[in-house]
């Protein structure tokens, strides 16, 4: 690996990882704003005014403008006036983010009778962490990841008085407060951006980046690592392809995925149907096809600006792939393929759950992601019209992590979903037609609504009922 591209790998990271090592007693999971982010300095201005006087404000553009970026700038330049700094991802459930962050808090209780100060019940807890932090100061939260329609989700915080600042980063101003609207780079911009990453200086080419992809600082990046890494680049010939496409972004992802080694092309295809805002090794390496890669396919992925490193600790580094190249990707490979990818990931996943040694699968079900994982592929399952084995052996795997983080609500649900599905044996489950990890999931999903009956419910037959129906099950199994 040459000492330039060991540097590029540094200059894609984060200027610092989680940030919540550099200031003492500070409780923080803000990533770092990466190492080449440049200009928005009015907007980081109008941003910080809004929070002095409003309390609240909202980052609003387009995918790909870098609202998260402007938002980890933000905490990074004010981190020393903060007790609490905490992103809450509302691409996921916010209850359940909700519910990380009030662990968080009440990991720091200093008090003899170890009682927790908010509820980790997921039901109470947003109540609870909103009246606890209405009574505290020096705190900022930051909604980040809403889509076009859906700041609705976050109504209750807009309206909520308190002595805190809230920063909403979304796509759409809806109902938002104190709008701060991130706009495309400036030439001067792109030039500076683009001269902090590219090997030689070329201002011709940053001209043609800043003019080819309109200010958006991800495609720039990758523009920029094509020129640099593809030896024998014709750049005359690329500039050509990129203005004669009706879709520049796609194109420069399509130019950037065809210099992958094959199976970094695939790891690539799976990131982007898995929570591509915080996934670790660990996971590439149970998704993969080939283990003996991954350093090598992460180290190319991250060479081209795919992915980033959010994280970077030794043992399981974190990473993210941004929402605009997840996005481009799945278009590019069409429904068809990404539920190929999709059930690829599902089997290979669901198989590296041990299922003869509890703490083992428990170890697994707490391990950095997974939950988050597993939610996204879910959703991701029922949009690509997976088979209905696919999701059960999901369902299975949430009922099981929604058990472990006493979310009882959820676990409802996920419970519903699958009598709907087995009315009692007589629905589309057919025992004849399963595998045996098919068969397990099935027998899981029975002692989980087994023990919801017992536990919860205090309904004994019931709960005996499917015990019974479990344990048969299990007893066909190889």
């Amino acid at each position: 690996m040459n000492k330039y591209l060991i540097l590029l790998i540094l200059l894609i990271m984060p200027l610092n990882s989680f940030a919540q090592n550099q200031i003492a007693n500070q409780l923080s999971n803000f990533v770092a704003p990466v190492t080449y982010f440049v200009d928005h300095v009015k907007q980081l201005a109008l941003l910080t005014n809004n929070l002095t006087k409003y309390r609240q404000a909202s980052i609003i553009g387009t995918s790909g403008m870098g609202k998260t970026q402007l938002a980890r700038m933000y905490c990074y330049e004010n981190q020393n006036n903060y007790k609490l700094i905490w992103f809450i991802d509302c691409n996921l459930d916010i209850n359940q983010e909700l519910l990380k962050l009030a662990k968080a808090i009440n990991s720091t209780a200093n008090n003899s009778t170890k009682s927790n100060l908010i509820s980790e019940d997921v039901i109470l807890v947003r109540k609870e962490l909103m009246n606890y932090l209405s009574n505290q100061d020096k705190w900022l939260l930051i909604f980040d990841n809403l889509k076009v329609g859906q700041n609705k989700k976050v109504q209750e915080f807009v309206e909520w008085e308190n002595n805190g600042h809230v920063i909403f980063c979304s796509q759409d101003s809806e109902i938002l407060p104190n709008i701060v609207q991130m706009t495309a780079f400036t030439k001067s911009d792109v030039s500076i951006l683009v001269n902090n990453i590219l090997e030689h200086n070329d201002p011709q080419s940053a001209e043609f980046l800043s003019k080819e992809f309109a200010g958006y600082p991800i495609m720039i990046v990758q523009g920029v690592q094509l020129l640099n890494n593809v030896k024998g680049l014709d750049k005359a010939e690329y500039k050509k392809k990129i203005q004669l496409s009706t879709d520049r972004i796609k194109l420069n992802i399509l130019l950037t995925i065809n210099e992958l080694k094959p199976n970094a092309r695939k790891l690539l295809n799976k990131i982007a149907l898995i929570n591509n805002q915080s996934f670790s090794k660990d996971l590439l390496s149970f998704i993969t096809d080939d283990k003996s890669t991954i350093n090598d396919d992460i180290y190319q992925l991250s060479k081209f600006a795919l992915i980033s490193n959010i994280d970077p600790q030794e043992t399981n580094p974190i990473f993210e792939m941004h929402d605009v190249v997840a996005q481009k990707i799945t278009e590019i490979n069409g429904n068809q393929n990404n539920k190929i990818y999709l059930e690829d990931i599902v089997t290979k996943l669901v198989g590296s759950v041990p299922k003869r040694n509890s703490v083992k699968a428990q170890l697994f079900r707490k391990a950095r992601t997974i939950l988050e994982d597993f939610e996204i592929l879910t959703r991701n399952a029922v949009k690509y019209n997976s088979s209905i084995y696919k999701l059960l052996q999901l369902n299975a795997q949430l009922m099981m992590q929604y058990v472990n983080s006493v979310d009882y609500l959820n676990v409802e649900k996920v419970m519903n979903w699958f009598n709907e599905n087995d009315q009692n044996g007589a629905g589309k489950f057919n025992l004849w037609s399963m595998n045996d990890d098919e068969k397990y999931a099935y027998a899981l999903c029975l002692q989980v609504i087994a023990w919801q009956y017992a536990v919860n419910w205090s309904n004994y037959r019931v709960a005996i009922n499917y015990c019974t129906r479990a344990k048969e099950i299990l007893d066909t199994i190889i």
